[in-house]
């Protein structure tokens, strides 16, 4: 049994699903976010409100939970969070708790689209062509361009135009970069890296569409050349640990491979991977205890077609005072 503790819950109610039912049901699920409305705190077996992450006391606020909630494993499941949790691991391992984090420095090349570009090109990983905004003149590429903030996500901020030309006429802020539109299918990889730095497993799933960055349909596919290339990053990144996932593209017709994200964390679209027989929790819990990596068997072509679901409770503060 596995005490579970999900940082920043949020809207993540499938995965609070998906970490109870680990144990043949017997494990505990747990969630703090900051805010009181999380419809993952609210289908979770203990809920805890807790600072924001840009708080100086949040880390305190989230170890107090934990001892509360008798956690053995932190989960942390947005970005502002990681590297926090990455600069303060000792505190929780000193408690006896384990947080599925990587070290600062992957934390930072999934936060930051420019250092991570950098790292790619270091370790001769494909990847797209990438400016700063102040160098998008003087590009060798035409055509189809996009900027983004170099520590976005989600899409929040992304601009796309038919020219980098175009793009640099619009004073783009300076932490914006500028890319080639890549032609081919997206894929979020979904993978997992033990305590030593092994990959141990890898599940592709193609995002058929989004919704705010996030995918709403998607299907898990088969790829040596995915699979491969995703275990030599894992391998490559330094101080990988948990479940992560990257992001790239792949032109079937031509094969090439361009990797677009790092993100050192659970991904949205993770229930579908675990679903198609990808349990990459069970398999870092197994390769933990057991000290060897467990067998996954998943299902290429299984299909995941996501919808809004609601969380109904009462809450007697908005009867007293539905305005406050």
């Amino acid at each position: 049994m596995t005490n579970w503790l999900l940082s920043s819950g949020g809207r993540r109610g499938a995965l609070v699903k998906i970490l109870r039912g680990i144990g043949e049901g017997t494990d505990r699920v747990s969630v703090i976010d900051n805010s009181r409305l999380s419809a993952a705190g609210m289908l979770a077996d203990d809920f805890g409100q807790v600072p924001k992450v840009s708080d100086p006391r949040f880390c305190s606020a989230v170890l107090e939970y934990a001892r509360k909630f008798n956690t053995d494993v932190i989960i942390p499941t947005i970005d502002p969070e990681i590297e926090v949790y990455a600069r303060n691991i000792d505190l929780f391992r000193s408690a006896g708790i384990d947080v599925w984090v990587s070290s600062p420095e992957v934390a930072r090349l999934g936060f930051d689209k420019w250092l991570l570009f950098k790292w790619l090109r270091q370790h001769k990983f494909p990847t797209m062509a990438t400016v700063e905004a102040a160098h998008a003149m003087s590009v060798d590429w035409e055509g189809p361009s996009v900027a983004k903030p170099r520590n976005g996500s989600s899409s929040v901020g992304v601009i796309y135009s038919e020219t980098p030309q175009e793009l640099h006429r619009r004073n783009l802020a300076p932490d914006y970069i500028v890319q080639p539109r890549i032609v081919g299918a997206e894929v979020t990889v979904d993978f997992a890296v033990n305590r030593k730095g092994r990959c141990l497993g890898v599940v592709p799933r193609r995002r058929l569409e989004t919704r705010g960055g996030e995918v709403s349909k998607g299907v898990t596919v088969f790829s040596k050349e995915i699979i491969s290339l995703t275990e030599a990053v894992a391998e490559a990144l330094p101080g990988a640990y948990g479940v992560l996932n990257l992001q790239l593209f792949y032109d079937h017709n031509s094969g090439d491979l361009s990797i677009l994200e790092i993100n050192p964390r659970f991904g949205g679209g993770y229930p579908l991977a675990h679903a198609s027989g990808g349990d990459l929790v069970s398999a870092l819990l197994h390769s933990e205890a057991a000290g060897h990596p467990k067998t996954l068997q998943w299902r290429p072509g299984t299909v995941m077609l996501r919808y809004d679901e609601s969380v109904i409770f009462a809450d007697d503060r908005f009867g007293v005072n539905p305005w406050h």
